[in-house]
């Protein structure tokens, strides 16, 4: 509540009735807090009564009948007495109201009663100018507009595509892997008085000969050795990595276009025998016996020299060819 707009009033209305007669009439009025409002808008309405010392003024209650206006809420926001000169006072009431009259809303004169008389008094009637809210050269209401057509956004299309790519280019990398070993460039500056892959091997096999596999520990460190004898040689000779592949992945690069003529016929079945079988022992606790263990470590020293003979027939075929 605009409670300056209260005081102005309750100040008016003090002025007024200095030096009057206190015998005389009653005086009531209403006022408002806006000239003009919007329709909605909240603004406050007060009723005011001037009378003798001892009456007892009765002001409209919300719900009665305010012409073009409606108490918002069902109590006053304000409601006081003001003591005067010449045994009179001043009551008031304040509530907040609001309109949805259209031009001009009309407070109708409302009747003040008094509870130690009879007589009743009328306040003047108060106009509101009610704004409107649409525009002066509106014809009429309008047709409701079509809806706006913003068309789909591109942004899932742009990722599906680049999601697409990146999982082609993904597949087309494994494939080309798998198909294409990775070979290890020769060492030029390797020291020929360093022992060679198969010299190494070999003496790692026959340290094995007298290795006993009477209990498991035993044969999974028999096997365990075999096998990283067997890959350290291939890596190092055919130059390919054998010791960080799986089994599988290791045939396929000995049967690839680049190395399968290197080795022997028949060398890459031998050896996958003897590293699945050694990936039983350390991975399934697998136990073999022990003329499997042995007849293994055979196999692979055999497989270690088969292959050193075909490499040293491709030396001597490299050596002859520029003379021929």
């Amino acid at each position: 509540m605009n409670r300056l707009y209260l005081y102005i009033i309750l100040a008016v209305a003090a002025v007024l009735m200095i030096g009057s007669d206190p015998v005389q009439a009653q005086r009531v009025d209403a006022y408002l807090s806006e000239d003009s409002a919007y329709v909605g808008d909240r603004f406050t309405l007060t009723f005011i009564a001037m009378h003798g010392f001892d009456q007892i003024p009765s002001f409209p209650s919300p719900d009665s009948n305010f012409g073009d206006f409606i108490p918002v809420n069902s109590l006053p926001l304000y409601a006081g007495t003001k003591y005067l000169e010449s045994d009179a006072r001043l009551d008031s009431v304040v509530y907040e109201v609001t309109t949805f009259a259209l031009d001009t809303a009309r407070l109708t004169p409302m009747v003040i009663g008094f509870a130690n008389d009879s007589v009743t008094a009328l306040t003047s009637e108060r106009d509101l100018l009610v704004n409107s809210l649409v525009s002066q050269d509106a014809e009429g209401i309008r047709d409701m507009a079509p809806p706006i057509d913003f068309g789909r956004p591109l942004w899932p299309y742009v990722f599906l595509g680049l999601a697409a790519v990146i999982a082609g280019l993904l597949i087309w990398y494994m494939i080309r892997r798998r198909r294409k070993p990775d070979i290890f460039p020769p060492d030029e500056t390797e020291n020929l008085d360093t022992p060679s892959p198969a010299t190494i091997a070999l003496e790692r096999l026959h340290a094995l000969e007298n290795t006993p596999l009477t209990n498991r520990p035993q044969v999974e460190a028999y096997y365990v050795e075999l096998s990283e004898a067997l890959r350290c040689y291939i890596e190092h000779r055919l130059r390919i990595p054998a010791l960080e592949s799986t089994t599988q992945e290791l045939i396929q690069n000995l049967v690839s276009p680049d190395i399968q003529h290197q080795i022997p016929s028949g060398v890459p079945g031998q050896l996958e025998q003897i590293l699945s079988l050694a990936d039983l022992v350390k991975f399934a606790d697998v136990t073999p016996s022990i003329p499997e263990g042995r007849s293994s470590l055979e196999e692979a020293i055999t497989i270690i020299r088969r292959v050193e003979i075909k490499f040293d027939q491709r030396a001597a075929s490299e050596k002859l060819a520029p003379s021929s």
